[in-house]
């Protein structure tokens, strides 16, 4: 495989945009994600950004390897707390084990205050067959 440093992926901001953005295309219109009364109803500063765009943001440590002959074929996630419009988010991958045909790795997401957004762990395989 090759590579047993992940680069850390930082986003400075998640903007309102990006969100609507992500709702359009995954058709999740649920109002926390566009509405900021009902995000503040709900007991949030403002809207949220959806769980699977940051999980999709997490998958840019793994990004080397999916133009290399790998696939993500586990992956599982925790959220500790909502991202929110403004917050940044940066993220750190740790290899656990690597292989020539795999690699595990975690990961932990915080924001500009350093909370935890989002851990978890991925398992990357070759497709490749001998």
């Amino acid at each position: 495989m090759g590579l047993t440093k992940l680069p850390p992926i930082y986003i400075p901001e998640i903007k309102e945009e990006h969100i609507t953005d992500y709702g359009n295309v995954s058709n999740d219109f649920n109002p926390l994600h566009f509405d900021k009364k009902a995000a503040k109803q709900a007991g949030f500063p403002t809207i949220i950004a959806h769980g699977m765009m940051t999980m999709g943001i997490s998958t840019k440590l793994i990004s080397p390897w999916l133009s290399k002959d790998y696939i993500i074929s586990e992956y599982e996630s925790s959220f500790r707390q909502p991202l929110l419009v403004g917050d940044s988010l940066h993220l750190v991958g740790k290899m656990i084990k690597q292989k020539e045909t795999y690699a595990r790795i975690s990961f932990e997401g915080v924001n500009q205050a350093n909370q935890t957004i989002i851990t978890g762990k991925i398992w990357v395989n070759s497709i490749l067959t001998e």
